[in-house]
Order: C-alpha cells, then structure tokens, then sequence
C-alpha cells in the first residue's frame, strides 16, 4: 500500500495522519510537530531535533498522499 508519497489510503483523522508522517520519516532525526485539520487535508509541521520549522506538508485526506506546501 505505501508508495513514495504516501500511504495510498484514505486519512480520516489528525492520529492517522500523524502515523503515516512517523512512517514515511522513519529513518530521517525530525519531530512532527502540530497538526492541523483542514477540509481536504491534514497539515503538519516539520521540526528538527532542536525544535526548528524545517518544512510544513499536508497529507491529503482522500488519498494519504504527502507533500511539501513549499
């Protein structure tokens, strides 16, 4: 089911998001940081190990997809 993107399912709540975002970033030293509920999407900051904002992704809701909103 996961892909390079993603996880290729459906995202129905901020717990489910934030799995998949602990997933994809398994192997990389960053924290997830606050999540957001958007209408189509989950938003999610992305922090390093001294708490620093290094990127903000959204995982889309209908489709577990990941992207960077930079």
């Amino acid at each position: 089911m996961w892909g390079s993107y993603g996880a290729r399912k459906p995202v129905r709540t901020a717990k489910e998001a934030k799995k998949i975002l602990q997933e994809y970033f398994k192997n990389e030293p960053i924290v997830i940081g606050n999540i957001k509920e958007r209408e189509y999407f989950f938003e999610a900051d992305i922090k390093d190990k001294n708490n620093n904002l290094i990127d903000v992704v959204i995982v889309d809701k209908r489709t577990g997809r990941i992207r960077s909103i930079y």
